[in-house]
């Protein structure tokens, strides 16, 4: 399985070195953490967990990210990320978790299964192509503990606008005019499930979730303060787009597809 390439590292080197301060908009963070914190605490019920890994610390790093409710549900939570700036900056906002740079798709800093949660969020829609999707899957599948259960969300390719933007390529193929950053192969929700069950896990659940206009309210969330009541009446205007997933027509507006899987006990 390779490791990142020179022009991913060159396209993520670039990006932190602009800075991140144009990614930290408080309410559009915390919104997106909302989102992923509902469904987590639906699907996870009150279970708790001895050891999480949390994939991707661009959260962390640029807001409060998930890792404050992972560390309330479990004894130990570790974070990995590709670059070790990102890494670093989340470090230093996260000092209760151990955190290292590393690459989802050879994690042979774990030589055997030693989580029981894994939380991966629109992590492995960043590859150039399905191969490293499917290698990620497999990685996560071998240090999962049986038991342990997995939740992978991933760009849903069936939302039009995820469609659009995803060919709208310039110097990187899937970094967009739309999005500052590389979204690379994605897969729809249905296939997802295919490559997770491939990986040796069993789904137990799965759906669609942020179904607002995605690009329209990030930008919108500059112009309020997150703790602001107009703030908080736009984060009820927008979690109300949620409504939309018990519509036929959700496989459409759903910008992620979110899958929560567990590895069988032999």
């Amino acid at each position: 399985m390779r490791n990142q390439t020179d022009s991913e590292k060159g396209h993520w080197q670039k990006m932190v070195d602009g800075g991140l301060a144009d990614f930290s908009i408080p309410l559009w963070r915390d919104y997106c953490d909302g989102l992923h914190l509902r469904l987590m605490h639906k699907w996870l019920g009150g279970r708790r967990f001895e050891a999480t890994l949390k994939t991707d610390l661009f959260d962390e790093a640029v807001g409060v990210g998930l890792v404050n409710w992972l560390c309330s549900v479990s004894t130990s939570v570790e974070g990995i990320d590709l670059m070790p700036e990102i890494a670093k900056r989340a470090a230093d906002r996260n000092p209760e978790i151990k955190i290292r740079q590393a690459d989802v798709r050879s994690l042979d800093a774990y030589s055997s299964p030693c989580f029981d949660l894994i939380v991966s969020n629109s992590t492995l829609d960043h590859f150039e192509d399905e191969t490293n999707l499917i290698g990620s899957l497999n990685e996560l599948a071998r240090v999962l503990l049986p038991g342990g259960l997995m939740f992978v969300t991933l760009d849903n390719p069936q939302n039009p606008i995820v469609w659009i933007r995803n060919r709208r390529t310039s110097t990187w193929p899937g970094q967009s005019s739309l999005v500052p950053y590389f979204m690379g192969r994605t897969v729809p929700r249905l296939e997802l499930i295919r490559m997770v069950e491939d990986a040796g896990l069993k789904v137990e659940k799965s759906t669609f979730i942020m179904h607002l206009p995605r690009v329209l309210f990030l930008h919108a969330s500059r112009l309020f303060a997150a703790g602001s009541p107009s703030g908080k009446s736009m984060r009820g205007l927008m979690n109300s787009f949620e409504l939309l997933n018990k519509l036929p027509s959700r496989s459409r507006t759903g910008h992620y597809s979110a899958v929560l899987a567990s590895k069988p006990v032999a």
